[in-house]
């Protein structure tokens, strides 16, 4: 970590000692003028990395967050109210600095949320940028993972990571023969997805998460790997299992570039794992939308334009406030015509999905122009028809 020159300036955020002479440049508590060339929490922190804590709430026990700032300037948001949010809400998007250099501020996908950027932590400042007057340590996110210790440091290797979700393969022991466990059926593959420094599983029982890098010697460690909470039939939960402890066990990347590429992850016990990668929405169209669509457990007679089938998903909006709760009059019911990437219908079957939706700027005329991918399962339940 770098050493900060201690300055009235790099508290000022906090104890307000920076003022301005009219017309002029900021001046310090002594009156004495500020150079422009001083150091700020921006130029002289190390502030890239991954911050963590539960900030306070009026009606709730607290608010799980973790944010994570890259040096590009973008962000990653995850909330969790602990009361009655089941799952954490993720978001992304841009920050942006202060004039001062001392505090940031998140864009709208954000809130427009503002921190004070200290020595190894983030303080939340109040709607418009003044510091909380109570001093409270609770609106403080600590650094738990400095950019050093982020697989960022694996520079192109990390970026194809996050450019691609990785469908397993094959999975084989270190004889060669197929591992049963993780391969419980051949339509549930397990899907893999990086993100910062988190990886996301689906396909089997539940979906999980957990955090993980890459060291120097370019083996992936994962660790803090937790899942949902769906009973499945015993395959599918001794596959979640399966999956997740040989993942723990520590795995040697080798990255093989394609169209499409190949991931090979190997143990030291010779188990090898082999995921092909699809490119993600992001990668290809750039930011997405989170919207929240509910999807009705039996498919209707349609017409559809785009592949001519005769049976259309049933689908209408859904809007959730900032706590996780529905909020206003669901939108009307529709048919959808587009596929929603990564979701699987079964009928008899309602649910209610977090979506990205994402515009294509040029779409080939037989494909749709808006594609629609799962990001998270909110709600299902079997309807008795």
């Amino acid at each position: 970590m770098k050493s900060a020159l201690i300055v009235c300036i790099s508290a000022a955020i906090m104890s307000g000692c920076i003022s301005r002479k009219e017309g002029g440049g900021p001046v310090g508590a002594q009156g004495m003028a500020i150079p422009a060339d001083m150091h700020t929490s921006q130029n002289s922190l190390d502030w890239p990395g991954v911050y963590e804590g539960i900030l306070p709430c009026a009606d709730c026990p607290g608010i799980k967050t973790r944010l994570m700032l890259k040096p590009d300037g973008s962000y990653e948001l995850s909330t969790q109210y602990l009361d009655r949010q089941p799952a954490p809400l993720v978001v992304r998007g841009k920050f942006s600095w202060n004039a001062a250099g001392n505090a940031i501020t998140l864009d709208v996908t954000g809130n427009g949320q503002r921190y004070a950027v200290g020595e190894g932590r983030l303080s939340q400042l109040n709607r418009d940028g003044t510091p909380d007057g109570t001093g409270s340590p609770n609106r403080v996110l600590k650094l738990v993972s400095p950019a050093e210790s982020t697989p960022s440091a694996g520079g192109g290797l990390v970026q194809t990571l996050e450019d691609h979700r990785w469908k397993l393969e094959s999975a084989r022991d270190g004889q060669g023969q197929r591992i049963e466990a993780v391969s419980p059926a051949p339509e549930r593959s397990f899907v893999l997805s990086f993100s910062g420094s988190r990886l996301h599983i689906q396909g089997g029982c539940n979906q999980m998460t957990g955090g993980y890098q890459i060291n120097a010697e370019g083996q992936l460690n994962v660790s803090g790997m937790a899942s949902s909470m769906m009973a499945c039939e015993p395959a599918l939960m001794h596959a979640d299992r399966a999956l997740s402890d040989l993942l723990a066990s520590g795995m040697q990347i080798n990255l093989i570039k394609g169209p499409p590429p190949q991931l090979r992850l190997i143990s030291a016990s010779k188990a090898t794992l082999i995921l092909t990668g699809q490119a993600t929405a992001e990668a290809l169209y750039g930011p997405g939308t989170v919207i929240f669509m509910e999807v009705a457990a039996q498919r209707v007679s349609c017409q559809n334009p785009l592949n001519g089938e005769a049976l259309c998903l049933l689908v209408r909006d859904r809007q959730y406030d900032k706590q996780g709760l529905l909020v206003g009059t669901p939108g009307a019911w529709r048919p959808l015509y587009e596929t929603i990437e990564g979701f699987r219908h079964t009928e008899g079957v309602r649910n209610v999905l977090r979506i990205k939706r994402f515009q294509r700027v040029s779409a080939p005329p037989d494909a749709a122009s808006t594609v629609y991918v799962l990001d998270l399962m909110v709600e299902s339940e079997t309807v008795k028809r």
